[in-house]
């Protein structure tokens, strides 16, 4: 085992260099930087199995360091070294890409040889489990990718063959409308295309996280649906709704499908109200709609794949909508929960971690 260890102390790193040593069974070259900058500069042109590196450096402090740490993408697992009063800093760090911590004031040669052991072996199933992302994310581009192909292909006989007919003759009533059908069946299999590329792609697409603010986001979404929709509807929001760390692209689909759909199944001119409510270690995010509402015995059920509770004919699309909402939730570690009752509108509660 090939180790760099970025610590400026050199009793801290002997204490370390000496816990390697006694570790039977393994032969460890611990190799030493004394500053961030020999650090980056031995992982750029040497092989190492692990790095150990400290959070408080001669040329980095502790907010410089943290912020290399997690804005990278490092090409071997990272185990931060702490003393007490920042074990809450390198905790936070395991969110962003660190695979573990070992606080200084507790070393051992056992916990180090653990914790080493753990970090490198949870490096090499991030590592597989982003190639196997990346495998899904070509799989869901392929899949939309000719699905569109063969639809178009589909529409553009359609419509040549109508533009013919129309040409050569006039086309009867019934033969009008079998071609407007066909127009619209295939558009609503190609929103299909789209929404399944959106559901699985959750997850498994590379999104890295930043701190978003859902105030942006939603003003966003808002205004994108009342271009693309070109219906008036009014949305209500408090004047700050919280930062939150996620995905932007994710979280504008959430919050696009969840109002699209309250203005989707909706007999009146929509209304959504947006408030927010601080939940302890969550905030809570309440959208309320005047809408059709739905009966309370399928809160759950309406976040399954393809159910669709609505009328088909009058309320047309893939039922994917809410599906594609939960797993983007999910995916944030927060939870969503669904209230309401037939003609009085729906509720739909939020729940998203704080910010560290």
């Amino acid at each position: 085992m090939k180790v760099i260890v970025i610590e400026d102390n050199p009793d801290h790193f002997e204490i370390i260099e000496d816990a390697f040593a006694s570790i039977t069974g393994i032969n460890a070259q611990v190799v030493r930087a004394d500053t961030l900058a020999a650090g980056k500069s031995l992982l750029f042109s040497e092989y190492f199995d692990i790095c150990l590196c400290d959070l408080q450096l001669p040329d980095s402090s502790i907010a410089q360091t943290v912020d290399w740490l997690s804005s990278q993408t490092h090409p071997l697992p990272m185990v931060t070294l702490t003393s007490l009063h920042s074990i809450e800093i390198a905790q936070n760090l395991l969110h962003k890409g660190v695979q573990d911590y070992l606080s200084k004031d507790e070393l051992t040669a056992q916990l180090l040889y653990k914790t080493c052991q753990y970090a490198i072996e949870r490096f090499r199933h991030q590592q597989e489990a982003t190639g196997y992302n990346q495998d899904m994310q070509v799989f869901c581009d392929s899949l939309s990718h000719d699905f569109n192909g063969h639809i178009n292909r589909i529409k553009g006989v359609s419509r040549a063959l109508k533009s013919d007919l129309m040409e050569r003759t006039s086309c009867t009533a019934d033969e009008l409308q079998w071609f407007d059908y066909l127009e619209t069946s295939t558009s609503e299999v190609q929103n299909l295309v789209s929404d399944l590329q959106s559901y699985l792609s959750v997850g498994y697409v590379n999104q890295s996280f930043e701190t978003v603010c859902l105030k942006l986001v939603v003003k966003k979404v808002v205004a994108s649906l009342k271009s693309a929709l070109q219906i008036d509807f009014e949305a209500n929001m408090p004047n700050e709704l919280p930062t939150i760390s996620g995905n932007p692209a994710l979280l504008q689909l959430l919050f696009q499908n969840l109002i699209a759909n309250s203005i989707k199944f909706n007999n009146n001119q929509p209304i959504i109200d947006i408030t927010m409510k601080d939940n302890g270690n969550y905030i809570d995010i309440v959208l309320r709609d005047n809408g059709i509402g739905f009966d309370p015995i399928h809160a759950q059920k309406i976040f399954s794949p393809f159910n669709r509770l609505a009328n088909g004919k009058k309320f047309s699309g893939s039922g994917l909508g809410l599906s594609i909402v939960k797993r983007i939730v999910a995916h944030h570690d927060g939870s969503i929960e669904a209230h309401s009752a037939l003609g009085v509108g729906s509720k739909f509660t939020l729940k998203f971690k704080k910010e560290a």
